[in-house]
Parts: C-alpha cells; structure tokens; sequence
C-alpha cells in the first residue's frame, strides 16, 4: 500500500523521518544520526567546515524518502531495510578492525582536527589578550592569525595541485617509454 504523498512531503523535511513513516526505520535511524552527528560536531568543537555536508545528508534522505516511496512491491522486496553503514561493517568486520585497517588515515584526522580546535579555541583567545596588553596596533597580525586555517588549505591545495602536476607528467613519461 502507498503512502501519502502529503505525509512523505512533511515527514522527509527531517533527514530519516521520511524513511521510517515508509518503513525503512533502520535506513531512517542511519540518515537522522548522521545528521545529528554532523550538528553536534560542528557546533561542539566549532568545526563549522563539517556543516557542508548538513545540505547533502538532507538532500540525499530527502530524495531518497520520495524513490522508496514510489518503489514497486518488487523493488521493496529486492531492497530490505538497513543501516547505511561501511560495507566493511556490514560484512560483519568490527569497529576495531576497521580502526586498525585504517588507522594512519584516522590518526592523521583526528590530529588535524584537534590542532584546528586547539588553535581555535585556545591560541586565539589568548593572542587576542596578548595583542590587546601591547601598546601599539596589531590588526595586522590578528587577520593572519584568524585567517591561518584558510592560509594553511590553500598552501595545501597549491601542494596537492603541484604533486599531481607532476605525478601525471611521470606516468606520462613511463608511458612513452613503453
């Protein structure tokens, strides 16, 4: 049986409500804490870059709500509900294996992302209080100091474009060879 198509609108408003009105509550369940997730993140340790993916979790369960809805009995049947979870975990892998399978990449951001949190909320206020006891004028300093993620990204990006300049002239190179 169908089910409304008013209700499916109001309810797929919030990411995972739309899944479990049609009965998808584990698939529901996934995309809701996601979102939650994301919120919490963002606004707990003031990472507001993490907020980007707010407007794709909506989006995806938004429109995800409406194709189960206008699914066939078939195509139910072919798609059973489930979390929205690694494949790796699915497979029946635990968290910890997971966590030892991709342990540098995880190191590396949970570093990356407690430096950006540290500088964050520690370095600036205190070279805020630091700029303000001296008696001359600093705005100068306070612009770089806030603008230092972005400075850093860009220096990244710039780092990344260069490598992959010239890893695609290498294989080029290699192949010509051949």
């Amino acid at each position: 049986m169908k089910k409304s198509s008013f209700l499916t609108f109001i309810c797929a408003c919030w990411p995972g409500a739309g899944q479990m009105y049609l009965g998808y509550t584990k698939r529901g369940v996934s995309l809701m804490t996601a979102f939650v997730i994301v919120i919490g993140v963002s606004g707990f340790l003031d990472l507001w870059f993490f907020s980007i993916l707010l407007p794709v979790i909506w989006f995806f369960a938004f429109f995800d709500a409406f194709a189960i809805r206008n699914m066939s009995p078939e195509d139910c049947a072919a798609k059973p509900d489930d979390f929205i979870v690694p494949r790796d975990m699915r497979n029946g892998t635990s968290a910890q294996e997971i966590a030892h399978r991709y342990h540098l990449a995880l190191g590396i951001g949970l570093i990356v992302v407690g430096i950006y949190v540290l500088y964050n909320n520690l370095f600036l206020s205190l070279f805020a209080n630091f700029l303000n006891a001296l008696p001359y004028d600093l705005n100068w300093l306070w612009r770089i100091a806030t603008n230092l993620p972005t400075l850093v990204v860009a220096v990244l990006l710039i780092m990344f474009g260069v490598r992959l300049m010239h890893g695609g002239r290498k294989t080029r190179q290699q192949d010509e060879i051949v």
